[in-house]
């Protein structure tokens, strides 16, 4: 199988980096299968450094191919030519005659090409979000993605949704499209070095109290943040040290003065030295953070399969969660929930986790997870296969003439 795969739209969105990521790791742990080429699509304008740290992962970079101008006169005539004929290959057609000339079986992506695309094609649909806080969205990206996700659901081979709760809702989304559904929930990968020390260091590091709870989220209006201010203040009733601790891009290009309005109302609160912005801190340091805390909190309003949430699980960390959903079906070990509109009932949670639980690693729920995890991986690993393999074998595609060296403009490949 040679599989390729797009980039993740938009270099804010860290999840969606993680996810392709935690993709290929877990096609790599897959055993008794045949050999999987993974290969990734970027724009011909794209800087090295935003596909280098994807490199290790790869077998091949390709370039999306490049248009000629519209000064070419032979490509002119030609596009007259094939509109003529009835011919005329749009944006995804050329996409397709690319692949096929590199081998590529089929595509994974989060975006869609239209009818008449002649590769087997993965489509990942993240959420309906979009569709439960409509009040989180402009009407034109209401409209833009409503629009997205039907193309999707018309013109895909498969729909690839995160979970049981978003086949929920794409099964009144796009009810005649359902028999295209197929849910993979993804496993978030650990690194090899992330029982290596003790992550107190991250406390001298970072300037931290030793007892913290943590929350690794974007600063997006959907994440919830001001419910953490109205339960920390009144937590802080019981216990005037507690603080939180928060990671993340402070970006968010739907509301961009939530990070503005955010700031007034710690100060209002006094809060300055409780809930503690750390920014966008390395992903290395995320882990350290996570075993450190007394708990991690995820208080987020929607989500289609939380990547914070898969992390504390891959790790072995007791986690604090707002109780939508998806949070259930994810249902980590020694998870706890609360209403999401309720800051009294997360006040309480945040109280028990200080007057219950030791800061550092939990070593016994950190030795269910490594036990675990490889098995975990595989199946999240093997389900994606299963689905490649089932458009692969049930479409067939015609193959162009592929040069006998293997090799054309416009390639990676990490043999060179």
């Amino acid at each position: 199988m040679r599989i390729a795969f797009t980039e993740m739209p938009g270099t804010k969105w860290i999840a969606g980096i993680h996810y392709l990521k935690n993709l290929w790791l877990a096609l790599r742990a897959v055993k008794g299968e045949p050999s999987t080429e993974l290969v990734l699509i970027v724009s011909p304008t794209a800087k090295p450094e935003s596909y280098d740290t994807l490199k290790p992962h790869l077998d091949q970079v390709l370039f999306w191919p490049v248009r000629p101008p519209e000064s070419d006169f032979r490509w002119r005539q030609s596009l007259r030519l094939q509109r003529s004929l009835g011919v005329w290959l749009g944006p995804g057609d050329s996409l397709a005659s690319f692949l096929r000339r590199h081998r590529v079986d089929c595509l994974f992506t989060s975006t869609q090409f239209g009818p008449r695309f002649s590769v087997p094609l993965l489509s990942w649909i993240f959420d309906f979000q979009h569709l439960h806080l409509p009040e989180m969205f402009s009407p034109e990206e209401i409209r833009s993605r409503t629009a997205g996700y039907s193309a999707i659901a018309t013109h895909a081979d498969r729909v690839i949704l995160s979970s049981q709760d978003a086949l929920h809702d794409f099964k009144h989304f796009a009810p005649s499209a359902v028999h295209k559904a197929r849910v993979l929930s993804f496993v978030a990968q650990v690194p090899v070095d992330a029982y290596a020390s003790n992550p107190a260091w991250v406390c001298d590091y970072y300037h931290l109290p030793r007892r913290f709870i943590y929350l690794p989220n974007q600063f997006w209006k959907h994440k919830n943040h001001t419910v953490v201010l109205e339960a920390l203040a009144i937590a802080m009733a019981e216990h005037p040290e507690i603080a939180v601790i928060c990671t993340g891009s402070t970006t968010d290009h739907r509301n961009p003065n939530y990070l503005s309005e955010l700031l007034p109302a710690i100060s209002e609160r006094d809060l300055r030295e409780h809930f503690i912005l750390l920014g966008l801190v390395p992903h290395s340091h995320v882990f350290p953070l996570l075993r450190q805390s007394l708990a991690m909190l995820q208080p987020s309003l929607f989500e289609g399969w939380s990547t914070t949430v898969e992390e504390a699980k891959s790790l072995g960390k007791r986690v604090i969660l707002s109780d939508i959903a998806t949070h259930r079906e994810q249902d980590p070990p020694g998870a706890v929930f609360f209403d999401p509109h309720d800051p009294r009932a997360l006040a309480a949670c945040m109280v028990a986790a200080f007057e219950n639980l030791d800061p550092g690693p939990d070593h016994e729920l950190e030795g269910i997870a490594q036990e675990q995890l490889p098995a975990r991986t595989e199946a999240f690993g093997r389900t994606f296969m299963e689905i490649a393999l089932e458009v692969a074998c049930t479409r067939t595609t015609s193959v162009d003439t592929y040069s006998s060296s293997g090799r054309s403009d416009g390639v990676i490949s990490n043999a060179e």
